[in-house]
């Protein structure tokens, strides 16, 4: 599925769990859940994130400039004995050296990145970051299965694997998706606001 119907997704799952908590700490969890359902695309070189970061769009470079970060992370987490630093650079490398819908469309990959999120949220003490951005990966996951390419679940097992029922990126249903997901999230924000006022 393409970015937009990602973002649009991740909203909703955001807003669905951010309207029962108090504003601050919705925000923070309407804006994980984005985060949260964008991030598994980084392993696409023309994805939304790379975009930002990456000035050659390739697969060799983010290659390159994601196994670079993660060696870097590695390497001051091994000198700080700093075990989650060290894990996430060796998520990041695996991020920079697998195929598009592999390892950051994994359990593996949902595994080490949400672990990192809760420890990085524990650490620093920030609530609401942990279960937004749970949500909004889980989507993005659900979201690739239900298209003809599929995801690898199981990587490093090159078993793909997808929806019996399959949407087309792009098409109709795309398409139907991205309004009724918008429609939704401003029906159970108008709710809210309703019920507060």
């Amino acid at each position: 599925m393409k970015g937009k119907t990602h973002l649009m997704i991740g909203t909703a799952a955001g807003i669905t769990l951010g309207v029962n908590y108090p504003l601050e700490i919705a925000i923070v969890i309407i804006a994980s859940s984005v985060v949260g359902s964008l991030l598994p695309d980084i392993d696409h070189p023309k994805s939304s994130f790379n975009q930002k970061i990456l000035f050659i769009k390739n697969k060799l470079y983010k290659t390159l400039i994601y196994s670079f970060i993660g060696t870097a992370f590695t390497y001051y987490g091994s000198s700080l004995n700093d075990k989650l630093l060290i894990l996430l650079g060796i998520t990041l490398i695996l991020t920079g050296i697998t195929n598009h819908r592999g390892f950051t469309h994994s359990l593996l990959g949902l595994l080490l990145y949400t672990y990192i999120i809760k420890k990085l949220t524990i650490r620093y003490d920030i609530q609401g970051v942990y279960i937004g951005f749970v949500a909004g990966y889980i989507s993005h996951l659900i979201a690739d299965f239900l298209t003809k390419g599929g995801i690898e679940l199981f990587y490093p097992f090159k078993i793909n694997i997808s929806s019996p029922i399959k949407i087309k990126s792009g098409g109709f249903w795309e398409r139907f998706i991205i309004k009724g997901t918008s429609i939704y999230s401003v029906y159970i924000l108008w709710n809210h606001m309703k019920i507060g006022s």
